[in-house]
């Protein structure tokens, strides 16, 4: 399964192999590290570790509050709203934004903190934590700021540099050349973990990529936690006071990774008051493999890459960055490594250079592997600007690729951009999100180089539902939204839908097919719903092969259970609908609903042992809706179908029977959707392509 995010409802976990973070949602978004877990509270079956940012400063907020001219501890789980802005969900990684206030504990507003968290399956975790205390009048100086992270209390060994702590104790050191080794590891009966950083100071790299083509802003930025570290990037930019705090005691480890330590910190300027800074987090059994991955990241490679520029590697989120030159395609090739170390390649497309709206193929010494395909849309990541959280559903700007090396020979990575179909994630970064409107959108976007105006389709993970599918000669949707997750038919309640994703999986992407799998429960996890969806590129039509599967894990509290329910249009008002009406086709009756009609909704099928169901939404110029359902078990379960009657959304479900359903009952479906004709295609065309449907058990136009 690929990389994703799943609601644990106090958590958002994120899972991608084994490995698995949490960050907590009324706490300030605090992290947790270790392996995944069942769905539910921290969604983690072992903690290593936790984290939170700290701030201690003098109070002057409020005259008359309880902590004016006081030192308080600001932390970072003191505010019950954070932000989760979600960055990448896929094959390679995971990655998630979080904004918290930084509140003291009588709630007096004192700055933002940010940290940007990405995650690989392999067990490393890279997170950069950006603090910025404001507002001068409401504080005098500042005494400490720190990144707290403990340990499970299985780990019993610390090594801190050259010193080793066993069972209990504590040390401190100063950052610089009294720990060279930028690194401190645990060690216990669950394993290895390693905290390290790249460097004490400095970024990885220092600039804009303006790129060859104005207008120059719109090009490639650093990073948003690079624009935000006014006051440098790194631990000790804050003077010699920036240490580390270690300790081991019975309750487990504590390390303390400090900018400031029992300081007094004058503000004179944003520098003064803003602390940035990286740290990478490795879990292993094995001390070798943590060895060579701290190595990894505090000394890369330089690969040699015709097609594209080299920017950098960046401890960020531990990927070499190669910009785009050649739009078709580049080669970028490392060096043998006796390390064999896993790289993570991001090849960028800068807003200037030529947007590709077909598939990418990559391979590794010329065999095929996966590829993550990501968008910024058209929103840079500037954090001078306030966003408006504007929609989007934009083509690849990044190609996120994983290789090991290879200790003996050169690995060459190959990626090409080619015709085909892609499905690319939508990155919810963004700039300054004023009044925190982010965390609404985790959109999958296909493209398909048979049309270069509009997606084909976005698929929500928040909804499991496809949104503004277009035919490929249009730029406007002819459906607003379709459900691919089994629900109760007007169901009003979370619990009634079957959307809370557990599993997700882009299965093929491109060139020939895009192929998702979609596996989610409602929030109590009493019943599951399963999607198999295939998008072939080479049909002369836009088509959709859908198989759902239904499983009754405890219960289910409802007498049907629907699978299909399209909304053409995003309004109720009459006046915004595009089509004239419905037309139902079975073996052996028709019926046809127009959209402005007298009567209510008509159902039936309750009656019939047909295995196929045939209808067409029609007429319209940006195309007509043909769908044919297949019924595995016609004999046992009928389908039950309806046109809404106050809107023209089309209803196909299977009656339950009494409810509740027991447990290890089972539905499932299999249907076909195509987009077909225009405002001209007429009533007996459809009746004699949905007569050929049925009899053949596909659509057949002709």
């Amino acid at each position: 399964m690929d990389g994703v995010f799943t609601d644990c409802r106090t958590h958002w976990k994120g899972r991608i192999g084994q490995a698995a973070m949490s960050l907590a949602k009324t706490e300030g978004g605090a992290l947790s590290f270790g392996t995944d877990g069942a769905d539910r509270q921290l969604g983690l079956s072992h903690k290593a570790l936790s984290f939170a940012a700290r701030i201690r400063l003098i109070c002057r907020s409020e005259p008359g509050s309880p902590d004016y001219g006081q030192s308080v501890l600001i932390r970072q789980e003191n505010d019950p709203q954070p932000k989760f802005h979600f960055l990448e969900e896929g094959a390679v990684r995971l990655g998630m934004r979080v904004a918290f206030d930084l509140i003291d504990d009588e709630g007096h507003y004192h700055g933002d903190g940010r940290q940007d968290v990405w995650l690989y399956p392999e067990g490393d975790l890279h997170c950069t934590f950006n603090l910025q205390v404001i507002d001068r009048l409401g504080h005098g100086p500042i005494q400490d700021a720190f990144v707290e992270a403990n340990g499970d209390a299985s780990y019993t060994r610390l090594r801190l540099g050259p010193e080793t702590i066993e069972k209990q104790g504590e040390v401190t050191r100063p950052f610089g050349d009294a720990l060279a080794e930028c690194s401190l590891v645990l060690e216990g009966s669950e394993g290895l973990c390693a905290l390290y950083w790249a460097r004490n100071e400095g970024h990885a790299w220092q600039g804009s990529d303006h790129g060859p083509t104005p207008p120059f802003y719109a090009s490639h930025w650093p990073s948003g936690m690079q624009q935000w570290a006014h006051g440098g990037m790194g631990w000790t930019c804050h003077g010699d006071t920036a240490s580390i705090y270690a300790s081991v005691w019975e309750e487990g480890t504590t390390a303390r990774f400090a900018w400031l330590r029992e300081s007094l910190v004058e503000v004179q300027s944003a520098s003064d008051a803003t602390f940035t800074a990286t740290l990478v987090a490795s879990l292993s059994d094995d001390e070798k493999n943590i060895e060579g991955r701290i190595n990894a990241v505090q000394h890369p490679l330089e690969p040699t890459v015709d097609g594209g520029t080299f920017r950098c590697y960046t401890d960020e989120d531990g990927t070499y960055e190669i910009g785009q030159a050649d739009p078709t395609g580049a080669t970028i090739v490392f060096a043998p490594d006796p390390q064999q170390r896993t790289i993570r390649l991001r090849y960028f497309r800068r807003k200037t250079d030529p947007r590709h709206r077909g598939a990418v193929h990559a391979t590794i010494n010329g065999a095929p592997t996966r590829v993550q395909l990501v968008s910024e849309g058209e929103l840079t990541d500037d954090i001078c600007v306030p966003m408006d959280m504007s929609h989007k559903n934009d083509s690849i700007d990044d190609c996120i690729i994983s290789a090991q090396l290879h200790s003996e020979h050169p690995t060459e990575i190959r990626i090409d951009k080619i015709p085909g179909i892609q499905a690319t994630y939508q990155s919810e970064i963004t700039g300054v999100d004023l009044n925190r409107r982010a965390g609404n959108h985790r959109d999958i976007a296909v493209w398909s180089s048979k049309n270069q105006q509009a997606p084909l389709l976005e698929f929500d993970l928040f909804s499991g539902a496809i949104h503004r599918l277009t035919d490929y000669r249009q730029t406007e949707p002819v459906i607003w939204e379709m459900p691919l997750a089994f629900f109760k038919s007007c169901g009003i309640s979370k619990h009634d839908y079957l959307n809370q994703v557990r599993a997700f999986s882009i299965e093929e992407n491109g060139p020939d097919a895009v192929s998702l799998y979609f596996c989610a429960t409602n929030p109590n996890q009493r019943a599951q719903s399963e999607t198999w969806l295939r998008i072939p590129f080479d049909h002369p039509r836009p088509r959709l092969e859908v198989r759902m599967k239904m499983d009754v894990i405890e219960g289910w509290d409802a007498q049907n259970a629907e699978f299909s329910d399209i909304f053409p249009y995003p309004s109720r008002l009459p006046e915004t609908w595009f089509h004239d009406a419905v037309l139902f086709v079975e073996r052996d009756r028709t019926y046809y609903k127009p959209n402005f009609r007298p009567d209510l909704s008509v159902g039936s099928g309750s009656g019939s042992d047909d295995p196929f169901l045939f209808y067409a939404l029609y007429p319209a110029d940006r195309g007509n809706v043909l769908a044919l359902f297949e019924n595995p078990q016609p004999t046992e379960r009928k389908f039950h179908y309806s046109v809404c009657g106050n809107y023209i959304d089309i209803h196909v479900n299977y009656n339950c029977g009494e409810a509740p359903v027991p447990a290890d009952t089972t539905f499932e479906v299999n249907y076909v959707c195509e987009l077909y004709g225009d405002g001209q295609t007429s009533l007996e065309e459809l009746k004699a392509i949905g007569q050929r449907s049925v009899e053949a058990g596909d659509i057949m136009i002709e």
